[in-house]
């Protein structure tokens, strides 16, 4: 379903007390800062005049407790930004992970830019962005006592800002097209990477390397060039910054200089007007180096902000009774999404607890597209898969995920050990669940040989570890908890003889324990362990029935033949 009430905005909406506060402390902040100026006023036309000592130790004394508190309530406010920001991202990360799975399931695009655009949203509350914006209105405020002593030293202070909202705008100009395309070429680079270093065995057998590595070389040389391009922009942006900054403090000194020798103002005026410009300039000048951030968090909440709109959650579900392992599919249809091309068109068939199903067809039959609708990993776009009588897309996924065992044709493994992968990343799971599972998918004496046993760490997606060995500690996943239905996509395909044995052993305690299966295969022995066989033909059902009359049937039909050797 779609998001009814954007979790961004509710979380935005939740931390708005805290910019109330960030508001008063940036108040007191910037008023204690007004003492300073005051102080050099004192200072230098009273003190100096009068001889007053003791004049002069209790206005130090003030000033400093004064910029003391100051202090600490920047402190303070800067604490309040991290903390807020922590709370958004512990209350959005959750939500947009399981958001970001259900949207990756359904639509097989997977990404990370929700997270990280939270990310960078999240670093601009912990930044010098935010703070920027509270203390810019204090600008016209230091602005105004200027104008107080003098509406010349006014004048120089209004067009120095200008002049730095107008390098800000230019440091916007000037990078922003530049180091966008560098970021897009570079994720996309990264991406080229990160596909090669999986085809590696496929790159060094086909002498593909140094193809591979001159394509690679041009998009780095052109993601390079535009990064120098921006760098050197920045550079010179800098550099002028710097120079109008300086250029601005020697106005405001020697323009009072000259208005104190004409009698207009003091020196202490002089001094003062100096300390008022810094912090008047500073928001803005701060503005130069935070106007990227300030711009690319905008365009990150703007994103986020649409993807949740756009983004499909799934219903909390009803809990129901552990089932029996009933599996009816009632006129399946699924339509790829964005397409009009549909994979599955009414397929419907029943099995009863403890039958073990076969399906074999041609590829792109719809076979693997199948197994996801039947556990639940996506939604059909038409039709029904019920376990028990259940919609198994309206189960609770965290109970019905229990009584599921699944193994895609694909395995990959999380980061982190083999006792986690087996028991499904649960960091309370008992360990005789865990031995459990590995025993019966074959693999518990193959674990105890490794250094580390079970504690062993798989690599990043099983990298560290053979394929036969990620398909067997998968089958051990999906074993995981004695699950009440079965759903295997091709278990065999990268397993050896002892390997094939396991999952034969597999197969036949699922028969005595009335385990519901259900197994893609392309292998023509394998058919034995199952009782019931259905054939898929452009995604319609060809056959189905009990495996000897649908073998029977299909006897002289050599297409479908080919397909189980």
């Amino acid at each position: 379903m779609k998001q009814k009430n954007n979790i961004l905005t509710e979380a935005l909406q939740t931390v708005k007390p805290v910019f109330l506060y960030m508001g008063i402390f940036s108040f007191f902040i910037n008023a204690f800062m007004l003492l300073l100026p005051i102080y050099s006023l004192q200072v230098l036309d009273r003190v100096l005049s009068t001889g007053s000592m003791e004049t002069l130790l209790w206005l130090s004394v003030i000033v400093v407790i004064s910029l003391l508190i100051s202090g600490v309530l920047q402190i303070v406010r800067s604490f309040s930004l991290i903390k807020a920001g922590e709370w958004i991202d512990n209350s959005l990360s959750h939500s947009l992970l399981t958001m970001s799975i259900i949207k990756a399931a359904k639509t097989g695009i997977r990404g990370t830019q929700n997270i990280a655009d939270l990310n960078i949203i999240r670093s601009f509350f912990t930044g010098n962005g935010l703070l920027t914006i509270f203390d810019a209105p204090w600008s016209f405020i230091f602005l105004i006592f200027i104008y107080l002593i003098h509406s010349d030293l006014g004048n120089i202070t209004l067009l120095g800002s200008i002049l730095f909202l107008v390098m800000a705008w230019a440091n916007e100009l000037a990078m922003h097209k530049s180091l966008d395309e560098a970021n897009e070429n570079n994720i996309k680079n990264l991406q080229h990477v990160d596909i090669a270093m999986r085809n590696a065995e496929v790159i060094e057998a086909m002498g593909m390397t140094d193809a591979l590595a001159d394509r690679w070389h041009i998009v780095n040389k052109k993601v390079m060039g535009l990064q120098s391009l921006a760098s050197y922009r920045s550079s010179v942006l800098q550099a002028i910054t710097k120079f109008i900054r300086m250029t601005l403090q020697i106005a405001i000194i020697g323009w009072g200089a000259y208005l104190a020798v004409n009698n207009q103002i003091s020196t202490g005026s002089i001094i003062a007007a100096s300390i008022l410009a810094g912090r008047a300039f500073a928001p803005f000048e701060s503005a130069i180096s935070t106007w990227n951030i300030f711009i690319e968090s905008y365009k990150s909440y703007k994103r986020l902000n649409s993807s949740l709109m756009q983004m499909e959650t799934r219903d909390s579900g009803i809990s129901m009774p552990p089932p029996e392992g009933n599996l009816t599919v009632e006129k399946l249809v699924y339509i790829i999404p964005q397409s009009d091309k549909p994979v599955l068109k009414g397929v419907s068939f029943q099995l009863d607890s403890g039958d073990a199903l076969g399906v074999i067809g041609a590829s792109a039959a719809g076979k693997s597209t199948l197994c996801k609708l039947i556990t639940g990993a996506i939604a059909p776009y038409a039709g029904v898969v019920r376990l028990d009588g259940g919609d198994v897309c309206r189960w609770r996924r965290n109970e019905f995920g229990q009584h599921i065992g699944y193994l895609p044709q694909s395995i990959e493994l999380f980061s982190g050990t083999i006792k986690d992968n087996i028991a499904r990343m649960a960091q309370d799971a008992p360990d005789e669940y865990i031995i459990k599972a590995a025993q019966m998918a074959g693999i518990h004496e193959l674990i105890l040989s490794l250094p580390n046993g079970y504690d062993t760490d798989v690599g990043n997606g099983g990298a560290a570890i053979s394929a036969g060995q990620r398909q067997r500690i998968g089958l051990a996943r999906a074993l995981f908890g004695e699950p009440k239905v079965l759903v295997l996509d091709e278990p065999d395909a990268n397993l050896d003889m002892e390997g094939e044995a396991a999952l034969q052993r597999v197969l036949q305690r699922a028969k005595e324990n009335k385990t519901t299966v259900l197994v893609i295969t392309h292998r023509k022995p394998m058919l034995k362990y199952f009782n019931k066989l259905l054939v898929l033909d452009k995604g319609e059902v060809s056959m189905f029935g009990h495996t000897q009359a649908v073998l029977a049937s299909i006897n002289n039909n050599a297409p479908i033949l080919q397909k189980v050797s």
